[in-house]
């Protein structure tokens, strides 16, 4: 049984008319017409005579309008709690932290979804966003294009080559950039696992022959550029952050040959919601 059905019976019902019924509703007369004949297969009952001058319910038609009204209320009832629930919950955004904080607060500040708010969650894989994503904890999520599962809606936003960060008084201050060898030898300073970055880092390092020298694990971002300002080791990080942090004591070089880029896609469950925000976020670039 079907609520558009169960819509242009009662309508039908109230006006006795099938033309005015489906006026009404916003639909045509034959697919009211159409909805009417399927409820009645599906119930297995005439509902309404059919005449010259109109309609008319039948007296099992009576008892299903009589039956079936209470609850039609009660659904649009529910309808306009539900309505006024999203109205009050926030769009909830996942993005791996450099996104958050270096791409997404301009780009996201004044958006609206059907006038829901919306709020932001970071975390530190692109796997574990996706993850929150399958199970609607997040609406839309900014991850590597990697991890895309091609079942969900998905587009490109950009993609980034990866630096290394040095403090201002190492060796390679007059490069104009640097290879992925140079870097092996260097003291290391990455995020803790689980972290996407890291992870590539030690991938790149070993498809060369080289095990990374981690001399330290920090668990949130900021830390890392103090740790490299002053002097404890290097780091390696997308050019997102690298041409927002040189503010610091810091200078960063552009990896030639790290083996990898790093492309951004917004992704969600949701193919009104993504191509709207995905649309909002490329108007403001």
């Amino acid at each position: 049984m079907n609520l558009d059905w169960l819509q242009s019976f009662t309508e039908a019902a109230k006006q006795k008319s099938f033309s005015k019924a489906a006026s009404i509703n916003n639909i045509s007369q034959p697919a009211l017409s159409k909805h009417i004949k399927n409820l009645e297969i599906n119930l297995n009952v005439r509902l309404f005579h059919r005449t010259p001058t109109g309609i008319t319910l039948t007296e099992a038609g009576e008892l299903f309008y009589n039956r079936i009204m209470p609850i039609i209320a009660e659904l649009t009832l529910i309808r306009t709690d539900l309505q006024a629930f999203c109205r009050n919950n926030p769009i909830v955004i996942g993005s791996l932290p450099s996104i958050a904080t270096y791409y997404l607060p301009l780009r996201i500040k004044d958006f609206k979804f059907m006038e829901r708010p919306v709020s932001l969650m970071l975390q530190n894989t692109s796997h574990e966003l996706l993850q929150s994503l399958k199970e609607e904890r997040l609406d839309a999520v900014f991850i590597e294009a990697e991890h895309i599962d091609e079942s969900l809606w998905s587009s490109e936003l950009f993609t980034e080559q990866y630096y290394a960060l040095f403090p201002l008084d190492h060796e390679y201050k007059s490069k104009n950039n640097v290879k992925l060898i140079e870097l092996c030898g260097e003291p290391l300073i990455t995020h803790q696992a689980p972290c996407d970055v890291r992870s590539h880092i030690v991938r790149q390092m070993e498809l060369i022959g080289y095990q990374p020298n981690i001399v330290s694990e920090v668990s949130f971002g900021d830390f890392i550029y103090g740790s490299v300002a002053t002097g404890t080791g290097i780091t390696i990080i997308p050019e997102l952050l690298a041409k927002n942090i040189n503010h610091l004591n810091v200078f960063s070089l552009p990896i030639v040959d790290f083996g990898r880029t790093r492309t951004i896609s917004l992704v969600s469950k949701n193919e009104k919601l993504g191509p709207i925000l995905y649309q909002y976020i490329k108007n403001t670039d």
